[in-house]
């Protein structure tokens, strides 16, 4: 389930933090104040596909804000008018449930330095899925492999978007949160990711301003990509990408996916 949130600043200018950490701080604390146990036991433990305790997903993923015209300064994105507008996305019915009653119960909400009223909340009618599908990137796409360092130090590396690896992992990622969901294997599991190349060369090459990004999660560099994409395969699965995002760190605001 997908819902839409209309947030209404109390001042102008009005700042949105371009950190993605405040973000997705005030999804936990909203969903905390109705559904203490389920915010922190997906902020503490998260679901795992079975024999995978290393690995564990939150099952939620949001855009990156929807605003008017802004300018940069600092660390933030300022603007004087308008408002603005959030997706976020669940296949777990009872945290969008938590999420909806949490902001409706809420005179006032905080993100960052910035009050807002909730002017509006609207559920996101999901598209038909189908065997092949074009998305547009709402907030950005990243994967990353982990190694272990010689004194037992875990370095992870952000994969970039021509690297061969970088569809197979959204793939496999994707195959994992499913068995961590459902429990049990997918009735067929092929799916194919890939980005589109032709956009890719439109706007400059992989790694123009247009294509790529390195945005700040909790003092860590994330690279990532905000480019279409296509993923040809099995509509079940390619449902659950859109509801909880493709690629890693969903929960983080990483790779969800609008047709």
């Amino acid at each position: 389930m997908r819902i839409r949130i209309t947030l209404s600043p109390h001042h102008y200018p009005a700042a949105v933090p371009l950190n993605h950490f405040p973000l997705a701080a005030f999804i936990y604390e909203t969903v905390a104040s109705v559904a203490p146990e389920l915010a922190s036991y997906l902020h503490d433990e998260g679901l795992s596909p079975g024999g995978q305790e290393d690995k564990r997903f939150k099952f939620f993923v949001f855009s990156l804000p929807e605003l008017p015209p802004y300018y940069f300064q600092g660390e933030q994105r300022w603007f004087e008018q308008g408002v603005m507008r959030w997706q976020i996305s669940s296949p777990l019915p009872e945290f969008i449930e938590a999420l909806v009653t949490g902001l409706g119960a809420q005179d006032r909400v905080r993100i960052g330095s910035t009050q807002f009223t909730v002017a509006g909340i609207e559920i996101m009618p999901a598209p038909r899925f189908t065997e092949r599908m074009r998305f547009m990137a709402l907030s950005p796409l990243t994967v990353a492999t982990t190694t272990q360092a010689a004194d037992g130090r875990r370095i992870k590396h952000y994969l970039r978007a021509n690297e061969e690896e970088f569809g197979p992992l959204v793939v496999a990622n994707l195959l994992e949160k499913y068995r961590a969901l459902f429990g049990r294997e997918p009735d067929h599991s092929c799916l194919s990711f890939s980005f589109d190349q032709d956009y890719i060369q439109r706007a400059g090459g992989v790694e123009s301003k247009k294509v790529s990004r390195l945005i700040q999660y909790k003092g860590t560099r994330i690279k990532c990509y905000q480019v279409p994409f296509i993923v040809v395969g099995n509509p079940e699965l390619i449902h659950l990408g859109w509801e909880c995002g493709f690629g890693s760190a969903n929960s983080q605001g990483f790779g969800m996916a609008g047709v």
